[in-house]
């Protein structure tokens, strides 16, 4: 239930309504699961955390070992709900820099949002109100009462003009498809608060909406704008990242090598959409076969690319290299084969994920295009072995 309470001689509000957390097993060690000492110092000076390491383990130790009991949580004097926040946004990037999700950890990030709420941190109050909302979004149990004063912590904080309001309110809009209204939101955050790491995501989201949410048509010329100014103000992480790749794609006919740049960074970090975009570039625009293949080859390991795959099959065709033209053919084959096999099986259809199936549906449809396209090719591939 979410209340009024005290710590010290402030008044807070708190908007929990339930533990963070309930674990029946013993939860490890928490040096056993955070970084090594050098690697966590470099995180905090780099989130410029006011806190030393000697300092920074007994805040999170006095939290992490009571997370299924939070009401005896107790902080060392010292520490300020900033400090808690910056805490966060640690293991918020030890997540990120790691690409892994430790259940304990995500516990103790969420209660130290929940902790810095009592100590009156709007941007904790706001994190936690919008939660509330969300959920009652998402179609789960929410009371009448939690979800009233969410909305009007919400109204309190909007009217002080808190910048992450707008944000989060911009999220909240755009998982609900109001894209416009989400563009607005996200405007607004960025009068507020225009050059902070936080900004440059919400400058790569406007970007998106730009490149492609806004209607009736697509206006380039902003959603270059605002990938820019993501990658101006931000490091590079995954809303950067997405920017070059969006940025590589506005830039293929006006200037292919500025493409090549940013989808190099791009796929530099892992991003798989890339590795398709540089191999078809470097096989369509500069005619170099050999390092056209070298990115499909990188694409279909990285993620078994059918569009890397198609990509091989045409590069190859170009070097006259019939007889990896024709392995590739092979494993497109079984590929489709797989598709079909299992359209035609009802019972494990029902059974794969979603995101799985929309996959396939992508694959069959290039598969497609691929064997209508190249037919003449195909059929004469055989007889050049």
């Amino acid at each position: 239930m979410i209340k009024w309470t005290s710590r010290g001689s402030q008044t807070l509000v708190k908007v929990r309504y339930n533990s963070t957390a309930s674990s029946l097993k013993p939860r490890p060690d928490l040096l056993s699961i955070l970084p090594k000492k050098r690697t966590l110092n470099r995180i905090l000076f780099d989130n410029d955390v006011r806190l030393s390491y000697s300092k920074t383990i007994p805040v999170l130790q006095s939290i992490y070992k009571h997370l299924d009991t939070p009401e005896e949580i107790r902080l060392p004097k010292f520490v300020k709900a900033i400090d808690l926040m910056k805490l966060k946004s640690v293991l918020t990037a030890i997540r990120t820099t790691t690409n892994s999700i430790n259940k304990n950890l995500v516990a103790l990030e969420n209660e130290l949002v929940e902790q810095a709420a009592e100590f009156g941190d709007n941007d904790a109050i706001a994190i936690l109100a919008f939660e509330t909302i969300g959920k009652r979004v998402d179609g789960e149990k929410v009371s009448k009462e939690d979800y009233d004063y969410a909305t009007k912590l919400v109204k309190n904080l909007t009217e002080l003009q808190q910048p992450l309001v707008f944000k989060l309110a911009g999220d909240l809009a755009f998982k609900q498809k109001y894209y416009e209204q989400a563009a607005q939101y996200w405007l607004q955050f960025v009068d507020l608060e225009p050059d902070t790491i936080l900004a440059s995501q919400v400058y790569a989201n406007l970007g998106l909406y730009y490149f492609t949410y806004i209607t009736p048509r697509p206006d380039l010329h902003l959603a270059k704008k605002y990938f820019e100014k993501s990658i101006a103000v931000g490091e590079l992480d995954k809303f950067t990242i997405q920017s070059h790749y969006y940025l590589g794609q506005l830039y293929t006919t006006i200037d292919p090598q500025v493409s090549k740049y940013h989808w190099q960074i791009s796929a530099g970090r892992g991003l798989k959409e890339s590795f398709a975009s540089l191999g078809f570039l470097e096989m369509n625009v500069f005619q170099n076969y050999d390092k056209a293949i070298e990115w499909f080859r990188l694409g279909v390991e990285a993620a078994n690319d059918v569009s890397c795959s198609i990509g091989q099959f045409d590069a190859y065709l170009k070097l006259s290299d019939y007889k990896s033209a024709y392995e590739v053919l092979s494993n497109l084959n079984s590929i489709s084969t797989q598709i079909q096999k299992l359209k035609s099986n009802s019972s494990q259809m029902s059974r794969i994920p979603p995101e799985m199936a929309e996959a396939m549906k992508v694959n069959e449809s290039l598969l497609e295009v691929f064997y209508r396209t190249r037919s003449s090719d195909i059929s004469s591939l055989p007889s050049k072995l």
